[in-house]
């Protein structure tokens, strides 16, 4: 993740809606944000945190607090809509299903993040062949693909949606019209909420403040995911949204600025990877180092990473690069134009 200047005034939140920062403290995320969205006796949730393996504090405390102080309890739940499925915003969904019979909504694509949680060992064995065919020396590669082992002691257990969004779905909370967006790119199932009306949107991981989200590639996903994410952030920018709420961090206005800002971010550095790979074919390692690794400097290298596949694909699925094996059975990445 890069440093992007972002606005740091804390606006008033809409009539009806209450964000609630759930503790989080791992891989250098602490905490996340839920939103209460007050619907007559009624809540509508959105994301939920993770669960603990505490018998003291399994993550309900925090949330039934966040709830107390929005005039509701857990039991007044009836919708939990879960913006994607990354464990730190939706750990928690089945003990909240468990214990208020609530319905979760989430895209039809977090399908496939529910079968990577139910097969964690396929999961990661799946992401340790890829960073060995990238190159990543083996001890690194095996730390590497546990990172999801770390993660599933913080899910109580994997539940499928009660109803699968599509995007377009418009719903009604509170006498507020809210609609569905499919926004892929930092998860293939991702969706934000946007309301016209008011020019509101809870973006989840799709816009955060002052860090540009982390667009993940993993094979049997998306093929091309950035191409998606810069599609999915101009379908929220005809929007125009000037309040986001998002997953991580203050709520900040200018969506369509800091928009803008995370392109010109992204599309910067798409621009230095193509350069390297024009001046001297190269391996997925070698770019994360030279070029993406000191951007995200405090967090998992396995960001860089994936974030470097990411910008490779997209400048494969255009044209512009492609790859071959060397003798070390390791690709590596050259010039369309150059080399013909």
């Amino acid at each position: 993740m890069s440093r992007v200047t972002a606005t740091t005034a804390r606006p008033a939140l809409p009539d009806g809606v209450t964000r609630v920062p759930l503790p989080i403290g791992m891989s250098n995320i602490e905490s996340v944000n839920a939103y209460v969205l007050a619907d007559g006796d009624r809540v509508t949730l959105v994301d939920c945190g993770v669960w603990r393996p505490d018998p003291d504090d399994d993550g309900m405390p925090a949330l039934e607090r966040g709830l107390n102080s929005a005039g509701y309890a857990v039991r007044d739940i009836s919708r939990l809509m879960v913006t994607h499925a990354h464990i730190d915003h939706y750990g928690l969904a089945g003990r909240i299903m468990e214990v208020t019979g609530a319905e979760l909504w989430m895209h039809g694509f977090t399908d496939l993040d529910c079968e990577k949680y139910r097969h964690p060992d396929t999961a990661m064995a799946r992401r340790r062949d890829t960073y060995a065919d990238h190159g990543v020396p083996e001890p690194e590669r095996m730390a590497l693909a546990e990172g999801l082992g770390r993660w599933m002691p913080y899910l109580h257990f994997v539940v499928e949606a009660s109803r699968r969004l599509k995007g377009g779905e418009r719903i009604t909370v509170g006498g507020r019209e809210w609609e569905v967006l499919h926004t892929p790119g930092h998860s293939l199932g991702h969706v934000c909420l946007a309301s016209a009306a008011e020019r509101v949107v809870f973006s989840g991981d799709h816009l955060l403040p002052g860090v540009t989200p982390p667009v993940t590639f993993e094979r049997g996903f998306d093929a091309d995911p950035l191409r998606s994410y810069l599609e999915s952030l101009r379908r929220v920018a005809e929007r125009d949204p000037d309040l986001v709420l998002p997953g991580h961090g203050s709520p900040f206005t200018g969506g369509r600025r800091r928009i803008e800002a995370i392109v010109r971010n992204k599309m910067r550095r798409l621009d230095s990877v193509r350069q390297m790979i024009e001046r001297r074919p190269s391996t997925v390692t070698e770019i994360a180092d030279a070029l993406v690794a000191k951007a995200i400097i405090g967090f998992q290298r396995n960001l860089a990473l994936s974030e470097t596949l990411a910008h490779i694909a997209y400048l494969r699925w255009s044209g512009l690069v492609e790859r071959r094996v060397r003798p070390d059975g390791v690709y590596e990445w050259y010039a369309q134009r150059s080399e013909g």
